[in-house]
């Protein structure tokens, strides 16, 4: 197992905070990793999707990682989930982004809002990577303001019809299914739909010219009267804010893990570049003003991964009991601030990293120079840093001085 991840996941076992089947998962994902290196590397130079992601990952069950054994998936808590998304960060934050929407964003809903029957006709067949699934909530004018989107749709006969347009979204080329935020027509109440692919769902863009991000898919999709039988809808009408925040609570948990990894994977190449590359008579790593790289990307990783771990149990607690509201307010806030933390740490850690590497670090042919682009994304996905400033705030002054009623 990768020494600084292994380190961490014994220190999080003597701390008793391990299950075993979390400390399996971690084993898991370690090998999948591994597995998937090469061709997360060539995917990227190539800058075009990886279908590893799914393949791979599948192969290891890594693809149901909360999803209770039950269903298909390996039940793992959300420490398990918090270890899984760290190793991976190792890789990039392409795969994080792909297993974040399959496993949080989509999956986590469904387990948390779904009837039974949704469960048999999605959440089986995503655990086992039959099925692979979409969270569609942001539009072109609707980012940070969900509350704004225009996407509607109207009961009809039997179910829904939805109609409207969903950018930014990953794996939306390749998903089988979509979870949909749409407002119904008339009125001022947004529901969540599950909607299958369809000819009445269109891809009318694949974004290739990001900055970063290359190996993860990202698409805008129009829904053209897309058509949803009745038992499609995921809690009651009304409901799709709160059953999207419950999405983003687990994935922005995902994201900042895979940020934890990011940055281990920056100190990792950096002490062997630095250790390697000779100037000026001696190896770079014995110059003074390189190891205060070195020692900055170490002071990240310690800054961020401890807020990860505590909202990751914090979101542990929730989830054995969801109905306790004041546990889910504190796992919120501790997600908020882990992504805020982990994110930015993670963004500085890479800067210092292509600095160690000079002049090859402004490359993406080294890691600290796909990192450094990647890595510019999760300050804006899944709640951007000013608003993630905003829910903190509010948590800390009280709901009273919110900003952003």
């Amino acid at each position: 197992m990768e020494r600084l991840f292994a380190q961490h996941v014994a220190e999080l076992d003597a701390m008793g905070l391990l299950s075993p089947r979390a400390k399996e998962i971690a084993r898991l994902m370690d090998e999948a990793a591994d597995k998937l290196y090469a061709s997360e590397i060539e995917h990227y130079l190539a800058r075009e999707v990886n279908p590893d992601h799914r393949r791979i990952l599948g192969q290891y069950g890594l693809l149901g990682i909360q999803v209770p054994e039950r269903y298909g998936g390996l039940g793992g808590d959300a420490m398990a989930l918090t270890l899984a998304f760290e190793r991976l960060g190792q890789l990039g934050m392409g795969p994080v982004t792909f297993l974040d929407v399959q496993c949080c964003l989509t999956e986590g809903i469904i387990i948390r809002w779904g009837t039974e029957d949704q469960k048999q006709r999605y959440l089986r067949p995503a655990a086992k990577g039959e099925l692979f699934m979409s969270f569609c909530l942001t539009e072109p004018q609707a980012g940070s303001d969900p509350a704004s989107l225009e996407t509607q749709y109207e009961v009809v006969n039997g179910g829904f019809r939805i109609r409207g347009s969903k950018y930014l979204i990953t794996n939306g080329s390749f998903a089988d299914a979509f979870i949909v935020f749409a407002r119904k027509r008339g009125e001022n109440i947004i529901s969540a739909i599950l909607v299958d692919r369809q000819p009445a769902v269109k891809l009318s863009l694949q974004l290739k010219e990001k900055v970063g991000l290359f190996t993860s898919d990202t698409t805008l999709l129009e829904f053209e009267d897309a058509f949803a039988p009745r038992e499609n809808l995921i809690g009651e009408e009304g409901q799709g804010l709160p059953i999207a925040y419950t999405g983003l609570l687990s994935g922005r948990i995902g994201i900042a893990a895979g940020c934890i990894g990011t940055i281990e994977d920056c100190l990792n190449s950096s002490v062997e570049r630095a250790k390697s590359r000779v100037q000026h008579g001696k190896p770079i790593a014995k110059h003074q003003l390189v190891q205060r790289h070195i020692v900055a990307i170490a002071e990240q990783l310690e800054m961020a991964r401890w807020p990860v771990y505590t909202a990751s149990w914090w979101k542990k607690l929730h989830d054995e009991n969801p109905s306790d509201v004041e546990l889910r307010r504190a796992a919120d806030f501790r997600a908020t601030l882990a992504k805020k933390i982990a994110t930015n740490a993670a963004w500085r850690a890479a800067d210092h990293a292509v600095q160690v590497f000079g002049g090859f670090g402004y490359s993406i042919l080294s890691a600290p120079g796909r990192h450094y682009i990647d890595l510019r994304a999760p300050r804006i996905y899944e709640g951007a840093d000013e608003v993630m400033e905003l829910k903190i705030a509010s948590y800390v002054l009280g709901k009273e001085y919110e900003a952003y009623r």
